[in-house]
């Protein structure tokens, strides 16, 4: 291979894409060749622009959408799940089992959905999955509330179970878990830095280097794996 780290002629699908590290990541893909598929509830038509990428508008809570999308935007190479939302919120409130679904929804089972339908256009040809996790499924966060942590921790684990089964259909997958980035998720959230090695939180365009680095060659002995972006605060 001539550089392991190019993405020229791969075809890739961000869902999530209107988000800081959905925007980053599908900078990054387009930068290093790849053609892109931006993907939001409400089409990033600018973002597209700005890239010379496609726009798309997906509800990741619907399977039939989530389907539908995978079929609009084939043949893919890399699919990448950065979609997912964080609500802080008192779990002992009357209508936090709204939240709970909510959460789940688009954190987990739209990951699943998008998964799913992922694997079976990439079987025969390979590919790469890459699901975007969080520390708070690997120790409980630091802030999190407890829908996002199950939602992050069955991410993992899904991670593991996809991984057992692309492999022999040459798809690989993987996922990447970040701490505290600076996104608009996390404005006015009172994150404590100092219990952060490194001392901030990470910016968008580091955690879209992980990314890009498993949608590459470069990664084509990895699957199963998650990937910790977290300044230092949590080592397996």
């Amino acid at each position: 291979m001539s550089d392991p780290f190019r993405l020229d002629g791969q075809r890739a699908l961000v869902v999530g894409a209107a988000g800081g590290i959905g925007a980053a990541t599908c900078r990054l893909l387009a930068g290093l060749g790849a053609s892109v598929a931006a993907s939001d509830l409400a089409a990033p038509t600018a973002l597209a622009d700005e890239l010379g990428a496609t726009a798309l508008s997906c509800d990741v809570r619907d399977r039939a959408a989530v389907e539908a999308l995978v079929a609009t935007s084939a043949p893919l190479d890399v699919i990448v799940y950065t979609a997912a939302i964080c609500p802080f919120d008192d779990w002992e409130a009357e209508d936090w089992d709204d939240a709970y679904a909510a959460v789940l929804g688009v954190n987990l089972k739209g990951a699943l959905d998008l998964a799913r339908a992922g694997l079976a256009q990439m079987k025969g040809r390979g590919g790469r999955i890459v699901l975007v996790s969080s520390l708070a499924g690997r120790t409980g966060g630091l802030i999190a509330s407890p829908h996002y942590v199950a939602s992050k921790g069955g991410l993992n684990a899904l991670v593991k179970w996809l991984a057992q089964r692309g492999a022999r259909h040459g798809v690989l997958v993987n996922g990447v878990a970040p701490a505290s980035v600076d996104t608009p998720m996390m404005t006015g959230q009172p994150v404590d830095v100092a219990k952060i090695p490194l001392g901030r939180m990470a910016r968008p365009e580091e955690v879209a280097g992980p990314i890009a680095f498993l949608a590459a060659p470069a990664s084509s002995y990895m699957t199963g794996v998650i990937l910790d972006v977290n300044g230092g605060l949590f080592a397996p």
